[in-house]
């Protein structure tokens, strides 16, 4: 199976992201693709959902099965095919892009991102509504073409490693359950030990994990998710500021106020008025 589409420039020139060229190869072993530096002006995505194949980096050959991908920016020079004993099934986008993602920021610097991926985090059905849109083409489906790319890079953001990436995917998802649990129950007591021992690990190895994984640590999370909250809480209830701090973890008011003052800029009373109904 061979599917392909090329989609015509947006009608709108500013999106933060579009598709130019994408498809889905499945039971097609002559996939095989080498391209001169220069030849190819837009980044160019691939992902294996199964089978095998293989990607040339500085002339090593990288082996790429289920869960595999690789990203080559702008310009590169390319080399990539399915094996055709066991051919792979592929969804791949080319695509042009004005944000800034760690991702892209790899690939532009090393001339190519080779990565794992979790097959399993929603990424074929964001592709198959691509392709859906894809086959019948209509002008007002741009904005949505521009959002499922994004969802696309970001998915694969939260969900991907380096090949030989120093955080496996397992322990990624670990601390996003545990950052999770923490956003729901936030009104608990949290200590930095409490939070390790959630997650099973030792409160330094979980303070760096955590940081790396979701870009910031456990307390200025915990004390976000709070705020969040005390947001909600200000603009829809009728609770006097003493009971949001109380109901949202702060429990004295006047903690509450500095940290909510120096977050937002303004204490609790004026945002209330400001932006209550």
């Amino acid at each position: 199976m061979k599917k392909q589409w090329v989609l015509p420039a947006p009608a709108y020139a500013h999106y933060v992201c579009y598709p130019e060229f994408l498809g889905h190869y499945n039971h097609f072993p002559q996939h095989a693709e080498r391209r001169s530096e220069g030849v190819l002006n837009s980044y160019n995505l691939h992902l294996v959902f199964e089978g095998t194949g293989y990607v040339f980096q500085e002339g090593e050959r990288i082996p790429m099965g289920r869960g595999s991908g690789f990203l080559f920016p702008r310009g590169a020079y390319q080399q990539y095919g399915s094996d055709p004993r066991r051919p792979w099934e592929v969804r791949w986008v080319h695509f042009n892009t004005a944000i800034s993602l760690p991702l892209l920021e790899e690939a532009d610097q090393s001339r190519g991102y080779f990565f794992t991926f979790d097959p399993d985090a929603g990424l074929e059905s964001i592709f198959d509504e691509l392709f859906e849109l894809s086959a019948v083409h209509e002008t007002r489906s741009e904005p949505r073409f521009s959002a499922l790319l994004y969802e696309i890079l970001v998915t694969l953001l939260q969900n991907s490693e380096p090949l030989h990436g120093s955080v496996p995917l397992e322990i990624r998802h670990s601390i996003r359950r545990t950052a999770d649990m923490i956003h729901k129950d936030c009104q608990r007591p949290w200590t930095l030990e409490s939070m390790s021992r959630l997650a099973g690990y030792s409160s330094y190895h979980f303070l760096r994990l955590f940081r790396s994984i979701m870009g910031k640590t456990p307390n200025r999370y915990l004390s976000d998710c709070r705020l969040a909250r005390a947001k909600l809480l200000l603009v829809s209830s009728d609770l006097s500021v003493a009971q949001i701090a109380d109901q949202t973890g702060f429990h004295q008011s006047s903690y509450f106020i500095k940290v909510f003052k120096l977050a937002e800029g303004m204490p609790p009373s004026q945002y209330r008025r400001t932006f209550g109904s």
